[in-house]
């Protein structure tokens, strides 16, 4: 006789409450998902819209135009038609080479999978989704963070490592912590949010239950040009509790 599938024992969320035995068990686990992310469960690229690159190429069209107007050559018009559609390009390949990876254990970003982050740091309650159009200028996401140039994009909180941020943007300084932003640019924000709602109840992050509703419907923003207001997302210091309100 066979049993069922093994149901995962339920466990918080990470709280780190500023001791060194709560960093001393971040850099365990940090290392643990490095070392093995475990199974690949959905894999999500931030390929640019159309709107993005019909933007970018158009200027090159119009300069095209006219230099064929003002000098009836048509070699002039290939040097900026070859730079419009070589920077398109360039867009295109970085997506498709620019990988979110949904694993059993962890997040995993970036061509290399270099950038990873633990599930049980991710704040259910930090997630929001978003348009890339302004939203440099309200969170702080480190380049290595970012993960898309346009469109929908989704924004969460985590475990994140130093990083070169050089916030040209003028977002708000989120303090020196062991959390960061992430702006991943998931074309379907809803399948994006839904797996890795399944991969954290899969572990038995019971907090993430109800995620991807929970942020389609109540944590959708629109960032403008404007900082004034209330800010649009609620930082994470250290020793700060996840929203979900879990603690370890």
């Amino acid at each position: 006789m066979t049993g069922g599938p093994t149901v995962p024992a339920a466990r918080p969320l990470f709280h780190h409450d500023g001791s060194a035995a709560a960093q001393q068990y971040l850099d365990d686990l940090v290392a643990a998902v490095r070392d093995d992310p475990g199974p690949e469960l959905a894999v999500f690229r931030a390929r640019p819209t159309a709107g993005f690159l019909t933007a970018l190429v158009l200027p090159f069209v119009l300069v095209a135009l006219l230099a064929l107007v003002l000098a009836p050559e048509p070699l002039i018009a290939v040097v900026p038609l070859a730079i419009g559609v070589g920077a398109a390009l360039v867009f295109v390949v970085a997506g498709l080479l620019d990988r979110i990876r949904v694993h059993a254990h962890g997040l995993v970003l970036g061509f290399g999978g270099r950038t990873v982050i633990p599930l049980e740091t991710i704040d259910p309650g930090r997630v929001h989704v978003s348009r890339a159009l302004f939203l440099t200028r309200h969170a702080a996401a480190p380049a290595g963070a970012t993960r898309g140039t346009a469109g929908p994009m989704v924004v969460l909180n985590g475990w994140q490592p130093g990083m070169l941020a050089a916030n040209v943007a003028g977002a708000p300084d989120p303090g020196r912590s062991v959390f960061g932003w992430y702006l991943l640019g998931a074309r379907d924000q809803r399948a994006f949010l839904e797996a890795l709602e399944a991969a954290m109840l899969g572990a038995g992050l019971e907090s993430a239950r109800g995620l991807a509703e929970e942020t389609l419907a109540h944590r959708a923003v629109r960032p403008t040009r404007r900082q004034d207001g209330a800010p649009l997302f609620r930082g994470r210091q250290t020793t700060d509790p996840p929203l979900a309100g879990v603690r370890r």
